[in-house]
This record gives structure tokens, C-alpha cells and sequence, in this order.
């Protein structure tokens, strides 16, 4: 090799080398999850911002449809970044850094062809929750249980939970030996993800197992119906509320509940506001918190997940009447 050739060789070397060193660390950082993937939206104390290009940078792994009164109530949609899915594809779990996003929709919905249908129409909340099994925030009440947890206001996009606790992890229970996290639900984090799929899973079409209302045959001038109660307790109380002893999920069991204690039942987390509530579990009481679950015992749990309660007045004398068979 000639003299001037070996001179216009090395810059070239040198240029390939920085051009594979900045491939190998864009490789390297694309797969990070620490604590620097998402201090833009994190304070040096653990304090939480929306992240300001939701939902640029995430992608959609699944959602929940919860149901109400007249069909679907809520849409869940839960979104994460490409990485994390990646990294649970692989390791079966959610590694430290690793983002979730629910944003959470009410519906409208209508008679279709195809029968009725309900769509996401307004915003009404957003969750998030951030790994850290690092426990970097020990002190911040919004951080324990291996993760960082926030809940924003749907108009200001503010933070507004005050304590994980009490705020969000009563959700969570039913997914604790999950990490927390109902992964099942998610089909794009694979069938690592279907580790935890409850073993009553059923197909979503329940038409011939509940009948629908204008089956049910309600006796409303001889008072509360039983068998009404029981449908209307399915389609408004059931995806929150056991009736079996013992079984505890996003809220406590119901089983035995008229005359009991307000936030007495052992096992269950509740809210601080249900906890020091000083209210029997009598009919009347009953059919007062669920037709405003805000209002009665202002700061319970119940009133943010379930704001607009049970209006009809016969459906919730039907649910009481039920109820008071749940032994």
C-alpha cells in the first residue's frame, strides 16, 4: 500500500470504528431500563409528571372492557414501551425501569347489525406504574411493593394519588403473585404472560348462561326480587365483589355483608376512609353507597372506581334483597 493510500485509510478506520461503536451503545441503550429511561417523567424524590408524548414511545398490549349497568362502562387500554414488552417476552416479567400506561375511557354504545356495540368515548383517567426493585423512592408514598404508582387527573393531566396503598393497590390484589400486574390480559406480551390466566376463565359470550334482562321476570308490586338482585349484582357488582367467603379481589367479599362493620372484614386492604368509617352494613346503608358511592363515605375507593353507582332504585332494592340471602 502506497504511502498516500495508508494516509486516507486510517481516517476511514477510525470512521468505521466510531460508526460500530455508535451502533453497538444505540444497541446497548435500547434495551435500559433503569432509572434514567424515565427520569423525564420521575423527580429526584419520586414524584410523577405525565409523560409528555403519551402515547409516542409506548405500544398497545391489551384492555379490559368493565362492565355497568347497561352494558360496558369503562374501556381499559394499557400501554408499555417496545422494550419492556421485549424484555417480558423473554424473562417472563417486568424488568427494573419497565413503563405501564392504563388509560382508562367511558363508552357509548348502540344497537349495531352485528348487535350492541360499545366504543372509548371520553377520557377519564390515567394510571401508571413504573418498576423499581431497586426501592430508590423507600421514602415517597407512592412507591413500595417493587413498583412506583400514579394516578392523573383526565382535564389538568395533574398527579392526583396520594398514597399507593390506599389508592391503587387494592386493585392489584388479585395479581399479587403476578407482580401486581394482570398480564394475562396483555396478548402482546406472549405466553409468558398467560402464566397467570385464572383457571375460571371463560369466552366473553355468557348469553346462555345469564339470562338477559328482559328475561327475568320482576314482580316490582310485590317488592324486591331476588333473582333480579342477583343479575343486577353480575352486570354491576360482580367484576369488583365476591359473594364467597373469603374471596377477596378488587373489593372485599360480600358474603355476609348486611349487618357487618364497614371495613372490618379480615384480609382485605381498605381504603383509610373505609377503614374509619363508623357504618353497619344495614339495608338501608347499603342501598345508600351504592347509589352514590362518592358521597356516603366520601374518600373510599369504591367512589373512583365505580362514581356513577346504581341510579335505578327498584335495581338497587333488588341488589339489597339479594344480599341479604349472601350467607
Amino acid at each position: 500500500m502506497s504511502k498516500q493510500h495508508a494516509q486516507n485509510a486510517a481516517p476511514m478506520a477510525v470512521a468505521i470504528g466510531l460508526l460500530l461503536f455508535a451502533t453497538g451503545c444505540k444497541e446497548t441503550d435500547a434495551v435500559r431500563t433503569d432509572l434514567d429511561a424515565y427520569s423525564s417523567f420521575v423527580s429526584e424524590g419520586g414524584d410523577f409528571t405525565f409523560p409528555a408524548d403519551f402515547p409516542t414511545g409506548f405500544v398497545f398490549i391489551g384492555s379490559w372492557a368493565v362492565a355497568g349497568a347497561s352494558g360496558v362502562a369503562e374501556i381499559h387500554a394499557v400501554y408499555a414501551r417496545p422494550v419492556d414488552v421485549s424484555n417480558y417476552k423473554e424473562t417472563g416479567k417486568f424488568l427494573d425501569g419497565a413503563v405501564l400506561v392504563k388509560e382508562v375511557t367511558e363508552t357509548l354504545g348502540a344497537p349495531h347489525t352485528t348487535g350492541n356495540a360499545f366504543w372509548s368515548h371520553k377520557g377519564k383517567t390515567w394510571f401508571l406504574m413504573v418498576k423499581d426493585s431497586k426501592q430508590r423512592f423507600s421514602s415517597n408514598p407512592l412507591w413500595g411493593d417493587g413498583w412506583g404508582w400514579a394516578q392523573f387527573d383526565p382535564d389538568t393531566k395533574k398527579q392526583i394519588a396520594t398514597n399507593y396503598k390506599a389508592d391503587c393497590l387494592g386493585c392489584h390484589i388479585p395479581a399479587k403473585k403476578s407482580d401486581w400486574v394482570y398480564a394475562y390480559a396483555y396478548p402482546a406480551l406472549g405466553p409468558n404472560g398467560q402464566a397467570a390466566l385464572p383457571k375460571n376463565a371463560v369466552k366473553g359470550d355468557h348469553a346462555a348462561e345469564t339470562p338477559a334482562p328482559s328475561d327475568v321476570v320482576v314482580s316490582r308490586g310485590e317488592g324486591p326480587d331476588v333473582a333480579a338482585g342477583k343479575v343486577a349484582f353480575g352486570k354491576t357488582c360482580a367484576a369488583c365483589h365476591s359473594v364467597t367467603p373469603g374471596g377477596t379481589g378488587i373489593g372485599p367479599s360480600l358474603a355476609g355483608v348486611v349487618g357487618r362493620k364497614a371495613g372490618t372484614l379480615a384480609g382485605y386492604a381498605y381504603s383509610p376512609a373505609m377503614s374509619n368509617a363508623n357504618v353497619i352494613w344495614t339495608p338501608k346503608n347499603i342501598a345508600k353507597h351504592i347509589e352514590k358511592p362518592r358521597m356516603f363515605i366520601p374518600g373510599n375507593r369504591m367512589g373512583n372506581l365505580f362514581p356513577g353507582g346504581v341510579q335505578d332504585a327498584e335495581q338497587r332494592g333488588d341488589i339489597v334483597a339479594y344480599l341479604l340471602t349472601v350467607k
